[in-house]
């Protein structure tokens, strides 16, 4: 079970790194590269414009953070280092990803089965990293664990997106409308499937006392 969670680890920070690397090219600014080419309705609209970027710079910041929150060797030995990339990541999403993710959802692909899918998304995003956050301030640290788990479940939501849209693409005949609805919802629903799995298999059947950090 060791092994596989260390491969599992590490896949997943290879995928988390490679989004991080796919999205410095918006940094350019440029207005026609990449997800932008299908927004040309919205990306000279300066609100959504704005939001985009906050969003991509909070996005990216919780998607390299996360995977080395989760290693407990790291942990023990740098702890100080956990608490202020803690802090970061906790930040970036309540303060910066979410609530602009939420805002974009509503210029979502798919119309409005497509932003709901998203507006949920963000929801999700926001309130399983304030928990995770709640938790911690009060010492709870399992409580800690199982909410950052949900977190970074919805926060790869990213990949997974990015994963289902050329799957579906290519070994389905579903219209890519109706994809970008499906990806919406299944994007983060089968990530928190997954991370509720994890917590029964790791966590569930640990008590700890709550202890000062």
């Amino acid at each position: 079970m060791r092994v596989v969670g260390q491969i599992s680890w590490v896949i997943m920070t290879l995928f988390a790194l490679f989004l991080f690397c796919i999205t410095i090219p918006y940094w350019s600014f440029r207005s026609n590269i990449n997800f932008l080419l299908v927004k040309q309705a919205v990306v000279h609209y300066i609100p959504w414009r704005t939001a985009f970027y906050i969003h991509i710079l909070g996005g990216m910041l919780a998607i390299s953070i996360g995977p080395f929150q989760f290693v407990k060797a790291l942990r023990k030995k740098f702890l100080n280092a956990h608490r202020l990339m803690g802090k970061i990541y906790v930040t970036a999403i309540l303060f910066l990803a979410a609530p602009t993710g939420l805002y974009m959802a509503l210029f979502a692909q798919g119309g409005l089965w497509g932003s709901i899918g998203f507006v949920i998304m963000s929801m999700l995003w926001f309130t399983t990293t304030y928990l995770a956050y709640k938790r911690i301030r009060e010492y709870d640290i399992i409580a800690h664990q199982k909410w950052m788990i949900r977190s970074y479940a919805v926060t790869f939501s990213a990949v997974t997106l990015r994963l289902w849209v050329p799957i579906l693409s290519i070994y389905t005949s579903i219209d890519h409308d109706f994809i970008i609805v499906i990806t919406a919802w299944i994007s983060w629903f089968f990530n928190l499937l997954f991370a509720e799995t994890i917590i029964a298999l790791t966590l569930n059947s640990k008590t700890l006392k709550p202890q000062t950090p």
